[in-house]
């Protein structure tokens, strides 16, 4: 997430005379901004080239909104948030007077929903999960205090694991006939969605699927796979992203490593090792030094 969304990148993208957000609050690599609808306005939401910095965004309002991309039309009710794919053109209209929020991100934070989510302007039901982000988002643009370089980054993290969520919530809904949603893609998307909690496990990911540690063990030894190698690895993976970006240098090794899902900065050199990775603190002095 080493790309910064400003203003001014988001209104390159929304056009229209509504464009404009009458508050803004940035946090590191995300952005959330408010806006006003006078029941006319369209953002012109334009599609971005691949392989770059891309922006995503989800765009919450208290009056409703129709999302059109060609032919297609979507409505959005009160409640909703709509989700706006950085690839893929659209058309946001007010269908009247009201107050919006938005939340942008870099892209390369969401797109592992990428094959679930098919299109932009796609309803994101108000599930429990999309209102604890809304209500974030407005906790931050309504709050006054200056954040620090940690709190900055701690909000980051929040709002991409609950955007993630939000989006993850939505790819049964989107996946088509054609891919069965057995237990195991549920429970995959949970593990990544709750990765970066040191206190989940197997026993957790059992309980949030209703059924036995045992059961969930043998779903995935039928891939030749193991619950706790996979979440072992997607840890890995996050905490190779954090060593990979040098915005997160300020945290320590034991920092990162509980940001990362792990509960403790051994345990975090253990996983490192058991893939025959550099150890953590050499990793980031290696990117340091050669940069």
């Amino acid at each position: 997430m080493g790309n910064v969304i400003d203003v001014s990148a988001v209104l390159r993208l929304i056009g229209g005379d509504g464009g404009r957000p009458t508050a803004a609050r940035r946090h590191r690599s995300i952005l959330v901004t408010s806006h006003t609808f006078d029941g006319r306005a369209d953002w012109m939401w334009n599609a971005q080239p691949e392989g770059g910095d891309a922006i995503a965004g989800l765009a919450f309002a208290d009056a409703p909104l129709r999302v059109r991309r060609g032919a297609d039309v979507v409505e959005i009710a009160v409640g909703e948030a709509s989700f706006l794919h950085p690839h893929r053109a659209a058309t946001i209209e007010t269908v009247a007077p009201g107050t919006g929020m938005s939340v942008w991100l870099p892209w390369d934070s969401l797109q592992e929903v990428e094959n679930g989510v098919q299109t932009p302007g796609h309803v994101m039901s108000p599930t429990p999960l999309t209102a604890g982000l809304k209500a974030f988002l407005t906790s931050l643009l309504t709050q006054q205090e200056t954040p620090t370089l940690y709190t900055d980054y701690l909000v980051e993290r929040v709002v991409v694991e609950m955007a993630f969520g939000v989006l993850l919530e939505s790819v049964p809904k989107n996946v088509s006939g054609a891919r069965d949603s057995r237990s195991i893609d549920r429970a995959r998307s949970l593990m990544l969605l709750r990765r970066s909690d040191p206190d989940f496990g197997v026993a957790e990911l059992a309980g949030e699927l209703h059924i036995s540690t045992r059961h969930v063990q043998r779903l995935f030894a039928a891939e030749n796979s193991s619950p706790a190698d996979e979440l072992r690895g997607m840890r890995i993976e996050l905490a190779n992203e954090l060593l990979g970006d040098p915005a997160y240098d300020p945290l320590t090794v034991a920092e990162l490593a509980l940001h990362a899902g792990f509960k403790t900065p051994a345990a975090l050199r253990r996983a490192f090792a058991s893939r025959d990775l550099s150890l953590p603190d050499r990793a980031r002095r290696n990117r340091v030094s050669t940069s």
